[in-house]
């Protein structure tokens, strides 16, 4: 009989017990995610466990949790993304796994992590909701089609790539799309920066109050989390008022003739998302994308702004966003997805 027991890390002195788990498991899996994720969080270490196989006297599983700073009505509290959930082939069966699990929910509750959320695949998310987590909500995906090839080698239909020429199709596309006919505002700039400034902090303050539930987005979080990632060659969208003061921003990674937003936050002007929205499409329209991306997971008025720029929901791609609360005691709040601002950005990779 298979006898396993669970083993609480030290991220930095027991790095080479679990690196080679992730990488036996984890796709991207590499020593400069580790050093990011696990040990340079601006606060406070990652935190992981490990699976012991005590037949073999070997590691054979791991999971982790990743700090991160939640603003619950405009005050900090200390959450958790429950991530790198792997398990060798040879031990995935219920049981390893589920132990795993139990013995973090155990442990988390001498922590100072008010809560662990997080967006599991579907071979886990069984399991976590068995052990107690339950669902926000649905981590939906919109896309906003710019041209017929809307993805690599992807077409809107097959027969539009031989029937008939596509910049005819892309023509009418740019021409009935939302951007087109949005009337110009003068009084919006817009700016690529390098990097998250103070002007960002300034933007997280206006802005931060707007929803009830929202990650920290503040310029030295925003630097660490896309700039000094290794996943993703991150880039940053702003529009300004009075070419001074940032009113909106998006950030955002080119794959595939596909533009990925993993990240988005403005102020509530009038004009302001709007504007945004608009100027963004239209830029990646001049790049010659095909299609603009963005996962979300929120209030539905910002999701009527997302439809109203021709973002359609694809529902297939639908994923579930899962929360545990370690007191047993569910805020009613935490589980209302009208609450959240939840993008890509705020999951763990």
């Amino acid at each position: 009989m298979n006898r396993y027991t669970i083993i609480k890390a030290d991220v930095k002195i027991n790095k080479e017990d679990i690196f080679p788990i992730l990488k036996r498991n984890l796709e991207g899996a590499s020593t400069q995610r580790y050093e990011w994720n696990y040990e340079n969080y601006p606060y406070i270490d990652a935190r992981c466990w490990l699976t012991k196989h005590e037949n073999s006297n070997s590691l054979v599983g791991s999971a982790a949790l990743f700090p991160r700073r939640v603003f619950i009505k405009g005050e900090p509290v200390y959450a958790a993304i429950a991530g790198d959930f792997a398990i060798d082939k040879k031990h995935r069966t219920f049981g390893p796994a589920l132990k795993l699990q139990k013995e973090i929910q155990l442990q988390v509750k001498d922590t100072e992590f008010r809560f662990i959320y997080g967006i599991p695949n579907i071979l886990s998310k069984e399991l976590f909701l068995r052990i107690g987590y339950k669902e926000i909500g649905k981590f939906n995906r919109f896309v906003k089609i710019l041209k017929t090839e809307y993805k690599s080698k992807r077409y809107l239909h097959t027969s539009l790539r031989y029937k008939i020429p596509s910049r005819v199709i892309d023509f009418l596309i740019k021409n009935i799309s939302k951007e087109k006919r949005y009337r110009k505002n003068f009084k919006y700039s817009v700016e690529m920066p390098e990097f998250f400034d103070d002007r960002f902090d300034k933007l997280w303050k206006k802005s931060s109050r707007q929803f009830n539930i929202i990650g920290e987005r503040t310029s030295n979080f925003l630097n660490w989390r896309y700039k000094q990632s290794t996943s993703q060659d991150y880039k940053i969208f702003c529009i300004l008022e009075n070419k001074k003061d940032i009113l909106g921003y998006i950030v955002y990674y080119f794959k595939d003739n596909m533009c990925h937003i993993v990240d988005m936050l403005f102020v509530m002007s009038e004009g302001a998302i709007d504007a945004l929205l608009a100027k963004f499409a239209l830029f990646i329209r001049d790049h010659g994308i095909g299609s603009i991306s963005i996962y979300y997971l929120g209030n539905k008025s910002i999701e009527m702004r997302l439809k109203k720029f021709n973002f359609y929901k694809v529902k297939k791609e639908d994923k579930n966003v899962i929360i545990y609360n370690p007191n047993y005691k569910f805020e009613t709040n935490l589980l209302d997805s009208e609450n959240w601002h939840f993008l890509e950005g705020d999951n763990d990779i």
